[in-house]
């Protein structure tokens, strides 16, 4: 486990990329240090910060599975993720950031659902008026 990178991974490339396209004329911080959780992104103008998340270690619903080798560690281990990138959103949240983790299989084959995804929450939270 210890040659598994937290930063530069290809999903968090892809995200970077995918950000950049949808927001060309805005500032974007990768990896900023002052926030809870380790962001993979903040746009400072939008208070939008974006993970990109591996279906495996945050426990996709479609794609995450604990393997069956040694599930007393890896049962409490996933769950343990995911209870963290939950609390994680909503520090970000009550401190007035939007919140977006978009799944690694969200990032492959054109990156639609992730565009998406993303274009609905910026949608949803200006009507909001957040």
């Amino acid at each position: 486990m210890a040659s598994i990178r937290s930063t530069g991974t290809s999903p968090e490339g892809r995200l970077g990329a995918l950000l950049r396209a949808l927001f060309p004329r805005r500032k974007i911080v990768a990896h900023p240090p002052d926030l809870p959780g380790k962001p993979d992104f903040l746009l400072p103008s939008l208070k939008l910060v974006t993970f990109a998340d591996g279906c495996f270690w945050h426990g996709c619903p479609k794609h995450g599975r604990v393997p069956e080798d040694n599930r007393d560690y890896w049962g409490p281990k996933l769950e343990r993720n995911r209870a963290r990138d939950r609390r994680v959103a909503r520090e970000l949240r009550a401190s007035g950031y939007l919140v977006i983790r978009i799944w690694d299989h969200e990032l492959k084959n054109g990156m639609g659902p992730a565009r998406n995804k993303i274009r609905r929450a910026i949608t949803r939270a200006s009507r909001a008026g957040v």
